[in-house]
């Protein structure tokens, strides 16, 4: 199967499970996602961007989730940036957590576990491709995609030719749907590529 494709029906078959009712809502609230249906600790980690350069990551046993401790602080306060960050990465551990936790061997500290996710065993560019797809589609379905999408192509129809091979109005375009998932502007941008919705003009 191919990773993608691998990715997303995983994405799909955790959407259908676990984001019913309240959790249905759009930008995904990750966080009671993790917590309260999942059951999964949140554990505030000092310095885990600065020693790992990751905001977020399993636990060795993968029953929780470590936190940057500062992104934690601000997680409802700081600037949205930083919060949509912080989604991506937990959907992304999610993506982890969902897909691979039964290629781990068992770790007896903290410290061989983090060497080990350096590299996951030599599959690392893979394993993180699936990962950061897996949370793509989370986080920006599809269907609703396309339907922003389609508003937005409805009225630039009217305004601008050949805008659909203009890289500032993709961006832009980008920027104005964003929000509606709380992600990055480049997360959109890249769900556009991936979905074949809108791809990169050259």
């Amino acid at each position: 199967m191919h990773w993608k494709t691998k990715a997303w029906k995983a994405a799909e078959a955790f959407r259908e499970k676990h984001l019913r009712g309240k959790l249905s809502h759009l930008p995904v609230d990750v966080f009671s996602l993790v917590e309260i249906e999942l059951g999964l600790d949140v554990i505030p980690f000092d310095d885990l961007f600065a020693k790992y350069s990751v905001d977020a990551a399993l636990t060795a046993d993968f029953t929780g989730i470590y936190v940057d401790a500062e992104a934690y602080i601000l997680m409802e306060k700081g600037p949205e940036w930083k919060l949509n960050r912080l989604r991506f990465s937990l959907a992304h551990e999610l993506g982890h957590h969902v897909m691979h936790r039964n290629l781990k061997p068992s770790f007896s500290s903290v410290d061989d576990f983090a060497l080990w996710t350096q590299d996951y065993g030599g599959r690392m560019a893979e394993l993180e491709r699936e990962a950061n797809e897996f949370a793509g589609r989370l986080l920006v379905p599809e269907k609703v995609l396309r339907h922003e999408f389609e508003v937005f192509a409805r009225q630039a129809d009217k305004l601008l030719p050949n805008w659909r091979v203009d890289a500032d109005i993709r961006r832009k375009a980008a920027e104005r749907i964003a929000p509606r998932f709380g992600v990055h502007p480049q997360a959109i941008e890249a769900r556009f590529d991936r979905e074949g919705i809108w791809p990169k003009p050259y």
